[in-house]
């Protein structure tokens, strides 16, 4: 098995899944800030329930890919016992994203960079879509809130 043909797979599914779940974490952080230009959809359930779905989904597309995609997680060589080019079969799939990174799977500093280019993605896509979705929305604010939030951290217990 060819090393970086290993990594090339490995690493846009971690990064799919890794845009998934924060996309989902940013919609249902979104929705319960009220921040309605980072919403994907109209309202507020249906935007938490989004995110829930796409946190869980990216998570599962990760972890059951190998049962339909074929990867250095096939059953294993009788001859050698090492793993062949296929399809994880149920009983190994625990064992079918545990691939070193000698052999192809992914080191801390390459997970590192791809889960913060997936938070950076998640984020500008979300105020890409909630701004072309809510531009006639003003921003939820509380001016009244804010200023009696400053007058209290300004003044402290002198009031």
């Amino acid at each position: 098995m060819d090393r970086l043909t290993v990594l090339a797979m490995f690493s846009w599914q971690y990064l799919l899944m890794a845009f998934l779940a924060c996309l989902g974490i940013v919609q249902m952080a979104a929705a319960r800030s009220g921040r309605r230009r980072l919403w994907l959809l109209r309202r507020r359930r249906p935007t938490t329930l989004l995110g829930v779905m796409l946190l869980v989904g990216g998570m599962a597309f990760f972890y059951l890919i190998p049962l339909w995609v074929a990867g250095p997680w096939g059953p294993p060589d009788p001859v050698n016992g090492v793993a062949t080019w296929g399809t994880a079969p149920l009983e190994s799939l625990t064992g079918a994203r545990n691939i070193n990174d000698t052999a192809g799977g992914l080191s801390g500093h390459w997970q590192a960079l791809w889960v913060s280019l997936a938070w950076i993605g998640a984020v500008c896509f979300s105020k890409a879509v909630g701004r072309i979705r809510h531009s006639n929305v003003i921003e939820e604010s509380q001016p009244d809130q804010d200023r009696r939030i400053l007058t209290a951290i300004t003044l402290g217990d002198k009031r």
